[in-house]
């Protein structure tokens, strides 16, 4: 019997080629029009926008008109919230709307998780960015601003005092928060000693498997040209502190199938969660546990949003550690970096999908050995550590 999914998606081709690896499962798509060269052979229904619920109840229910719709999946952060009103309209298993906004929205995770009793830095929602002053005098200061609804560190800020936030929004620093119109989450900051992500795929309500790696740099203090990490040391005692927590918020969040993107920052007083996403992390996250482990995390996706039980791994977990390196595509560059003993990949732009940038995985013998290894990488750039 043939299986109906309805797919909402942007450009990740990641999850269309799992699913065309499915036999008896015709796929059908919502998706903005600037994408519609990608899904010629579907089925598709357009919206301008994930955010415009009213446009995706359109869609919905234009898809649903030419039959029944067995699995709903969301492949991009924006198309979370709208995936879950999309079962919740056409009846369809899986996370409704609201544990769907728990999933995307970043106020309304953050209630769920200290509710639970799940460590997080104190936060408000300001309906404005005007009124940013006034949710930080909530918090304390300095803080973090950002899009309540966004993915990685776009439209992100640090502001030190009432001050600086005042000057900088007079010359425009925020306009790219402002255009969002969204409401702003503001947070007070975490002071950190690095940032780690903890990655799993979750079924049947439980965590299949998780793994711990950490940033050589925390995201927002390095260049999308330069994002590196590798895998931690699982057995290490922070790693299982770490794990224990991603437990917790799978189970705060009531997240019954799915994969997995946890923040969490090293403090004195221990971890503390940033944020999660429901689906695969990106910065070639995806990749390095294939080198790692031999699972595919976008195929597991698939998998446990299709209602399958994961898949077994391709290869028993390699020995020491895996990382990885964005890079430049400079002239010559990933040849050299190929001919380094431990790489083990080094792909194009083209088969990375990112323009102007190489994306590099290695083995290394340790988490020591994996921080030399990168600040390396970094250096034939021509960036130094």
């Amino acid at each position: 019997m043939t299986r109906q999914v309805l797919l909402l998606n942007s450009d990740k081709p990641e999850v269309l080629h799992a699913l065309a690896r499915r036999p008896g499962v015709t796929v059908r798509v919502i998706t903005r029009p600037v994408y519609a060269g990608l899904y010629e052979n579907h089925e598709t229904a357009y919206v301008d926008s994930f955010a415009d619920l009213t446009q995706v109840e359109r869609a919905a229910y234009e898809i649903a008109a030419h039959g029944p719709v067995d699995h709903v999946i969301a492949a991009t952060e924006k198309s979370v919230v709208a995936a879950g009103l999309v079962r919740a309209l056409l009846g369809v298993p899986g996370p409704g709307f609201d544990q769907s906004l728990r999933g995307a929205h970043k106020r309304a995770m953050k209630d769920r998780l200290r509710a639970a009793g799940i460590p997080v830095t104190d936060y408000a929602q300001a309906p404005t960015l005007d009124a940013v002053p006034a949710a930080a005098e909530r918090t304390g200061w300095p803080v973090m601003i950002k899009p309540v609804f966004g993915a990685a560190s776009k439209c992100t800020h640090r502001v030190d005092s009432p001050g600086e936030f005042a000057r900088r929004h007079r010359a425009g620093d925020f306009a790219d928060l402002a255009d969002t119109r969204l409401p702003v989450q503001v947070e007070r900051l975490v002071r950190f000693t690095h940032e780690y992500h903890c990655d799993g795929v979750v079924h049947g309500g439980e965590v299949a498997r998780a793994a711990v790696s950490r940033y050589f740099l925390p995201p927002l203090h390095t260049s999308p040209d330069l994002n590196s990490g590798y895998l931690a040391d699982q057995s290490d005692p922070f790693s299982r502190e770490v794990l224990d927590l991603h437990r917790r918020v799978v189970a705060a969040l009531g997240l019954p199938a799915g994969v997995t993107h946890l923040e969490v920052f090293r403090t004195e007083d221990g971890p503390v969660v940033g944020e999660v996403a429901v689906r695969p992390g990106g910065m070639g996250i995806s990749r390095m546990w294939w080198h790692a482990f031999g699972v595919d995390l976008w195929e597991e996706f698939v998998r446990v949003s299709a209602g399958e039980r994961p898949g077994r791994p391709a290869r028993e977990p390699r020995a020491g550690t895996v990382g990885r390196s964005r890079l430049p595509a400079l002239p010559g560059l990933r040849t050299r970096v190929l001919a380094l003993p431990g790489v083990l990949e080094v792909l194009t732009p083209e088969e990375c999908a990112s323009p102007g940038r190489l994306e590099a995985y290695f083995a290394a013998e340790d988490e020591p050995a994996a921080e030399r290894f990168i600040a390396r990488l970094h250096a034939m750039a021509g960036h130094g550590a």
